[in-house]
């Protein structure tokens, strides 16, 4: 075999994309904690780096694509595929990829709850959301991944409350998963689309508060939408939804009139 003298060259990276798909792993994380798994093993929590299009072969470790990176793991298992960002079902599950484990994230960063939530945790669950009624978002039989968050009221003992924002009360299955919510997945969606899932709004003249439950670009047009939750009021429990651009809507402090979380209790997470 010929040896060929390897040449080196000075790199200077002097901008790089800020988009939230290209994010750095948290600071202080020591990448020799990095885990190539099956993607049907990642927890709630964990670090995606980057994904590989074919079952785990250590012999072809050399050929690993980093294609999506990085963020908080959210899975959520649907039709043969995962939805490790809880929303998106493009991972199928015979990939593997190569994570951070959430033990290993520093715990001045993105924290850890494992071991158990406290009161005022802002957190987030996935759920496969499958339509009752076709709308301008869904169709009947098109199940699909989706995120609710919501904010950790009490933690006594071995349950905890959480009020979650907004309602769906089409054919929502049981949660895969819940996590803490990202800060800067929040600061994503209100830098792209003016709110953020989770957020209260109004409409001009209106004194009703609503939910923003989702958002996605319009398919044709490429406006910024809402699909927006308005629960009943104290002396009606009649509720409603609606899809609209996000310029229709104006951030509203919530008032005390009535309640426009849903408060479940859950038992402690475990591992």
């Amino acid at each position: 075999m010929v040896a060929i003298d390897a040449a080196f060259y000075p790199l200077i990276v002097t901008n790089r994309p800020t988009d939230s798909l290209y994010r750095q792993p948290p600071a202080g994380t020591d990448m020799g904690d990095v885990r190539l798994c099956p993607i049907t093993d990642v927890r709630p929590g964990d670090w995606v780096l980057g994904e590989f299009e074919r079952p785990l072969n250590p012999n072809r470790l050399n050929t690993l694509m980093q294609s999506v990176a990085c963020f908080p793991a959210l899975p959520a298992a649907l039709n043969g595929y995962i939805a490790l960002d809880g929303q998106s079902d493009v991972w199928h599950d015979g990939e593997t990829v190569l994570i951070v484990p959430r033990e290993c994230i520093p715990g001045d960063t993105y924290a850890d709850r494992s071991g158990g939530y406290r009161p005022g945790d802002r957190v987030e669950r996935t759920f496969i959301y499958d339509p009752m009624h076709d709308d301008d978002r869904d169709k009947v039989g098109k199940a699909r991944p989706m995120i609710q968050r919501g904010t950790i009221t009490s933690a006594e003992g071995d349950a905890f409350t959480v009020a979650w924002s907004g309602r769906w009360v089409n054919g929502r299955s049981e949660e895969v998963a819940m996590r803490l919510v990202d800060p800067a997945a929040v600061a994503h969606e209100r830098a792209v689309y003016g709110f953020a899932v989770g957020d209260t709004v109004t409409t001009e003249g209106s004194h009703s508060t609503g939910v923003v439950l989702e958002l996605w670009f319009h398919r044709w047009a490429g406006a910024p939408m809402a699909r927006v939750y308005w629960p009943g009021s104290p002396w009606s429990n009649y509720c409603s939804y609606d899809f609209a651009p996000t310029s229709r809507y104006a951030h509203k402090i919530p008032e005390n009139t009535y309640d426009i979380t849903a408060h479940e209790v859950y038992p402690a997470p475990t591992g």
